[in-house]
């Protein structure tokens, strides 16, 4: 072999390791993911995304796990739409033990050339995030038809939602996302996966909007009645639905703040489905998502903001356990 072969040897053969080297391997039931250039819009997102998860991960973690044990600790939280609640701050604690500090490791095994580690981070990310984001969606909306309920029977409600209905319900809906969620690797292409769950974002939130304008009209007709019936019954049913009004107003600003979150990513999803897994798509999927993770962050604070009773629940429960040695030995 000449030197001139032997040039054109080295070039197809450097050639062919740069193509290899720049071709992703597919991962499992995931679509490839594109190559990140260093300083390129990929490598930037993935760096500010994976810093804002763990930062947040942090923050969901021990947030909800105060809720969760305010609930466990303090007996006269039992009612239904508590109930609900407890279930999406599990939820919401899953997305913040799991769900973003997977997201972390699966960007930073990616971007430190580990493929093998970062397509299992990948797997885990993917299957856990889509089973609590759809349980998120669907408590959401739930809870704001629990609301609606309690308003519409008023005094037969707890004959009608009672806590063993509220269990087959949370049991059923656990069941069935699951399977969803592991279906996804019995599926070849992600389009009919992508379908079922953009159908069940926009069916989420089209709840939201009808339960809350019926709440509306509700109330309104309530206070016209308040209004005819004689002075001796206004003050105490006047109680009622102010009471009954700042509980809806409070799971209005977190029902309003999830629709914000959740749409950027259901028209990401939308893209996805028209023009693939590209370069851009990936940016604005991991962007929105990270974004739709963010309630789990801060619906422990609205909780404690807005819901008096919680608020102060959780004040009891704490002072309660800071003080518990020193009250046994007063005791006793």
């Amino acid at each position: 072999m000449n030197d001139e072969e032997l040039s054109v040897y080295k070039n197809i053969s450097r050639n062919e390791s740069v193509l290899a080297g720049s071709i992703n391997p597919r991962c499992f039931f995931l679509d490839p993911v594109n190559d990140y250039e260093p300083g390129g819009l990929l490598y930037i997102e993935s760096v500010v995304t994976t810093a804002i998860n763990l930062i947040c991960a942090l923050i969901a973690t021990s947030g909800n796990a105060i809720i969760i044990f305010t609930f466990l600790k303090s007996d006269h939280l039992r009612s239904q739409s508590h109930l609900f609640l407890w279930c999406l701050a599990f939820a919401d604690f899953a997305t913040g033990l799991i769900v973003q500090p997977f997201y972390g490791a699966y960007k930073i095994a990616y971007l430190a050339g580990h493929a093998s580690a970062s397509c299992v981070l990948r797997v885990i990310l993917e299957t856990v995030a889509w089973f609590s984001a759809a349980m998120s969606c669907t408590l959401f909306a739930t809870i704001t038809g629990e609301r609606y309920l309690a308003l519409h029977y008023h005094l037969r409600y707890h004959d009608v939602v009672t806590t063993r209905k509220i269990l087959i319900f949370i049991a059923y809906l656990v069941i069935t996302l699951a399977i969803l969620s592991l279906l996804r690797f019995a599926v070849k292409g992600v389009e009919p996966f992508l379908y079922i769950n953009i159908i069940g974002l926009l069916s989420s939130l089209f709840t939201l909007l009808i339960c809350y304008w019926k709440i509306y009209k509700q109330v309104r007709r309530h206070f016209r009645m308040i209004q005819a019936q004689s002075l001796t019954t206004t003050g105490s049913q006047t109680l009622d639905v102010q009471r009954y009004k700042r509980s809806v107003i409070s799971m209005a600003y977190v029902s309003v703040l999830y629709m914000v979150s959740y749409l950027p990513f259901t028209c990401v999803l939308f893209a996805y489905l028209s023009f693939g897994f590209t370069s851009n798509v990936e940016a604005a999927y991991d962007i929105t998502r990270t974004i739709a993770f963010m309630p789990s962050s801060w619906n422990p604070f609205l909780y404690f903001w807005k819901m008096h009773e919680l608020r102060l629940a959780v004040r009891n429960v704490m002072r309660r356990d800071s003080t518990a040695p020193f009250t046994e030995v007063i005791e006793l």
